[in-house]
């Protein structure tokens, strides 16, 4: 929600690339207590943020089992343009942090798809992504990510030189882009 605003203030000046960033690499059974206990952690960035809405996790819902399948998904929803994959995660992010659904379940991926418009068959025949392309561009954002010791989730980086570790507030990426567009207008003087 930050990012988006910044983007819309700055116009044409920021264009905001989302990458993946493999949280669970593997999948790895968790009980439901367990993973419970783990989205109390989720207090924080709900405090910081008043227009999105976290839930700590509760209903019939199991735990995604790892990253990847939501990853692939969102790349697969990247392939249909800028816009499809801006609903598309959004709502993702909602169904996972607001709705507490399984967001690596394909059906819920494909309940999700069909919510923001993606024809349901295509966006299936997209995951089926039997050549792996786009599970190999998960891995590859992933493996670029750790190679520019990004390690923290959300995670900025500014013009490929500056890395901003975790949440921060719409004022602090405001100072940030406004700074970073001054430095590139001396550095083009």
């Amino acid at each position: 929600m930050r990012l988006a605003a910044i983007e819309e203030e700055f116009g044409d000046q920021v264009l905001v690339e989302w990458r993946s960033f493999l949280l669970r690499a593997e999948p790895e059974p968790r009980t439901m207590e367990k993973f419970t206990r783990y989205t109390k952690s989720w207090e924080t960035p709900a405090s910081m943020e008043p227009r999105t809405l976290f839930n700590e996790w509760s209903g019939d819902h199991e735990p995604p089992s790892h990253s990847v399948p939501s990853s692939v998904a969102g790349k697969a929803a990247e392939t249909l343009g800028p816009d499809v994959y801006r609903a598309f995660s959004m709502a993702m992010f909602e169904a996972y942090f607001t709705e507490n659904r399984t967001i690596s379940d394909r059906s819920v991926q494909l309940d999700i798809a069909e919510s923001v418009g993606i024809d349901r068959n295509v966006f299936a025949e997209l995951l089926n992504d039997e050549s792996k392309v786009l599970e190999q561009a998960v891995w590859n954002d992933y493996r670029t990510a750790i190679n520019n010791e990004v390690t923290a989730v959300p995670s900025v980086v500014v013009e490929n030189q500056w890395v901003l570790p975790g949440a921060l507030d719409e004022e602090q990426y405001r100072r940030i882009v406004q700074r970073a567009l001054e430095i590139m207008a001396e550095e083009s003087e």
